[in-house]
C-alpha cells in the first residue's frame, strides 16, 4: 500500500512541476480558475440564500417558542396542557398556544402577525391594558423516537381529551361564536380530535382582567385578515376580549 501511495503521489508531482515549467499552461489554469468562480456563483449564492430562507422561516420562529411532544406523559407539551387544565400560572397567567406544522400556509402568514404582536408594535399594543404578550406552540407533526404505530400527536389527543372538550365547549359558548365566526363544524373537530386545523389558537388567561370564567377562554381557527397587522389587531381583541370577542 506504501508503494502504491508513493507511485500515486509522485505522479502528482510531475504534473505540479510540469505545470510550474510550462508557460503556457499557467495562464489557462488561471482563466478557469475564474470562470469556475464565476459559473459557481449563482450556485453559491442558491445556497447561501436556502440558509438565510431556513433561518428565517415560520417554521424555524415557531420551534423557538415550541413545547416538544417528546417524552409523552412527561413531555413540555403534556406538563403545558397540565398547567392549563389546573389553571396554574407556570407558564404565565396569560398567554396564546398556538397548534401549527410544518407545511401549513396559514402558520406561514399568521407567523409576521405573532411577531408584530410578540416585538409590541405600538400600532394595537397598549401594555397598560394588553400586558406582556407570550405564546407558545406546539407542532401536531412533530415525529419522536418510538416504536409505536400511532403518531405522537394522535397520542397526545388521546391523553387530552378533556382539554379538547372544554377548549370545544369554550368556543361554543364564546362571543366570537355567538357573533358569527367560529365554525360548528371546526369545534366538532376539534372536541373529539378528529380534524384539527392548523393553526389552531387557544388563548388562557387567569389574570383579573379576564371577563370570562379563568382559563382557556378564547379559541381561534386561524386568524383571518389581509394584512399581518390586520391579523395581529384581531389577536390583540381576543387578548383583550373586545370587539368581535365582547358583546355588541
Amino acid at each position: 500500500m506504501k508503494k502504491v501511495l508513493t507511485v500515486i503521489g509522485a505522479f502528482f508531482v510531475r504534473i505540479w512541476n510540469w505545470i510550474k515549467e510550462t508557460a503556457w499552461i499557467q495562464p489557462l489554469l488561471i482563466v478557469g480558475v475564474i470562470f469556475a468562480v464565476i459559473f459557481s456563483i449563482p450556485s453559491i449564492s442558491k445556497w447561501i440564500q436556502s440558509i438565510a430562507d431556513n433561518a428565517n422561516s415560520a417554521e424555524t420562529y415557531y420551534k423557538k417558542y415550541r413545547k416538544s411532544l417528546e417524552g409523552e406523559e412527561n413531555s413540555d407539551a403534556q406538563k403545558l396542557i397540565d398547567a392549563i387544565m389546573d389553571n396554574e400560572d407556570t407558564y404565565g397567567d396569560k398567554f396564546f398556544l398556538i397548534l401549527v406544522q410544518e407545511t401549513c400556509g396559514g402558520c406561514e402568514e399568521l407567523q409576521p402577525a405573532v411577531d408584530l404582536l410578540r416585538t409590541k408594535t405600538s400600532r394595537f399594543y397598549d401594555k397598560e391594558t394588553f400586558g406582556d404578550f407570550k405564546f407558545y406552540t406546539i407542532f401536531i407533526d412533530q415525529e419522536v423516537d418510538s416504536d409505536l404505530t400511532t403518531t405522537p400527536w394522535q397520542r397526545f389527543i388521546d391523553r387530552n381529551t378533556a382539554f379538547l372538550e372544554r377548549s370545544a365547549e369554550v368556543a361554543q359558548n364564546s362571543w366570537y361564536y355567538v357573533n358569527g365566526y367560529l365554525d360548528d363544524n371546526r369545534i366538532d373537530g376539534l372536541e373529539d380530535g378528529s380534524n384539527i386545523v392548523t393553526p389552531t389558537l387557544f388563548l388562557y388567561d387567569i389574570t383579573d382582567n379576564n371577563p370570562i370564567e379563568p382559563g382557556i377562554s378564547e379559541v381561534m381557527f386561524g386568524v383571518s385578515g389581509p394584512t399581518s397587522y390586520e391579523k395581529a389587531e384581531l389577536m390583540s381583541h381576543a387578548w383583550q376580549h373586545i370587539e368581535e370577542f365582547s358583546q355588541r
